[in-house]
């Protein structure tokens, strides 16, 4: 294997944290509030790949990626409806 070849060869646990962490950063510029559970979702799947209780290829971990990110969707939703404050609208009359 070449040095070329060995560079494009990602470990799994990396490749998904770092994923983790850019869309972390899309969520700080955007706030939009929709990146933080595919966020959190790509932080599980690089733990359970970590701790090898995910030992399937990349993209099955993708699925499960994409399936944890959308379930997650209505719980940080709700979890971050309950932590905002109640400050009224200045827009709504």
């Amino acid at each position: 294997m070449s040095l070329a070849d060995s560079l494009l060869v990602i470990d799994p646990v990396i490749g998904w944290a770092v994923a983790g962490v850019v869309l972390l950063i899309i969520e700080i510029l955007q706030t939009t509030r929709f990146f933080i559970p595919f966020s959190v979702s790509a932080f599980v799947i690089a733990l359970l790949t970590f701790f090898k209780l995910l030992p399937m290829g990349v993209l099955w971990q993708g699925v499960a990626f994409a399936l944890l990110g959308v379930c997650l969707i209505p719980v940080s939703r709700r979890l971050l409806q309950r932590s905002s404050n109640n400050t009224p609208d200045i827009n709504r009359y």
